[in-house]
C-alpha cells in the first residue's frame, strides 16, 4: 500500500494555502473599493424625451446628487438621512434607518479589518509553520470575517437596493471569503490529520524496536 510523504503533504498543502491568500487578497480588494464607492444604491428620474438620468447614489457612509446624469455634490450621512432617496421623515417604519446604515458601515468595516488579518495569519502559518496549532487562527478568522459581512449586508438590505457595481463588488469579495474560508478550513484538517497520522507511525515504530 502506497504512502503520501509528509515532503508531498507540506508541499500540497503550501499550494492551498498559496491559492487561499490569493482569493483572500482579491476579496480584500473587491470588499475596499465596494465600500469606499458611493453606487451602493442608484436612483434614476425620467427625462423630457422619454429616457433615465441619474439622480442620485448612496452608500453606507453617503450620499450623491446629480441633475440630469451631472454630479453635482456628495454629503454625508446624517441623523435626517438628507439626501437617501428611499427615506422620508414621514415613514413612521422608516425612523430607525439611521442607526441600521450605522451598524451596516460598522459590521463592513470590521469585517474588512478582520479579512486583511486573515491574510497575515496564513502568510505566518505559508512562511513559518504548517504543523503549528496557529493553524486554526486563519480558518476561524476567515468565518468571522463572513459572519461579520453576512451582518452587515443584511442590516445594509434594509435600507438600501443593491442595484450597482459598488455592492456587487462587495457581494463579489464576499463570496471569495467565503471560498478562503473552505479553502483555509479544509487546508488545515489535511494538515491534522496528516500530522496525527505521522505520530501514529511513530509510535508503532518506536513499539516494533522495542
Amino acid at each position: 500500500m502506497s504512502t503520501v510523504s509528509l515532503e508531498e503533504i507540506d508541499r500540497s498543502s503550501k499550494k492551498l494555502v498559496i491559492l487561499t491568500l490569493i482569493s483572500g487578497t482579491l476579496a480584500l480588494l473587491f470588499v475596499c473599493v465596494g465600500i469606499g464607492t458611493p453606487k451602493w444604491e442608484s436612483s434614476y428620474v425620467n427625462t423630457t424625451d422619454g429616457s433615465y438620468a441619474l439622480s442620485n447614489t448612496a452608500n453606507f457612509f453617503y450620499t450623491c446628487s446629480f441633475t440630469k446624469g451631472v454630479f453635482n455634490n456628495c454629503t454625508s450621512r446624517t441623523e435626517y438621512l438628507k439626501g437617501y432617496s428611499r427615506y422620508s421623515i414621514s415613514f413612521p417604519w422608516a425612523r430607525d434607518y439611521n442607526s441600521h446604515l450605522q451598524s451596516a458601515a460598522g459590521l463592513c468595516t470590521m469585517a474588512i479589518l478582520i479579512l486583511a488579518l486573515s491574510l497575515v495569519v496564513t502568510l505566518v502559518i505559508l512562511i513559518h509553520s504548517l504543523f503549528a496549532w496557529t493553524n486554526l487562527a486563519s480558518p476561524v478568522l476567515f468565518f468571522i470575517t463572513c459572519l461579520l459581512m453576512t451582518a452587515g449586508l443584511a442590516e445594509g438590505s434594509r435600507c438600501l437596493l443593491f442595484n450597482d457595481y459598488s455592492a456587487n463588488l462587495y457581494q463579489t469579495g464576499y463570496l471569495l471569503s467565503i471560498f478562503s474560508l473552505f479553502i483555509s478550513a479544509f487546508v488545515t484538517g489535511r494538515i491534522h490529520f496528516f500530522r496525527k497520522q505521522e505520530e501514529e507511525n511513530l509510535m508503532k515504530t518506536k513499539l516494533i524496536r522495542k
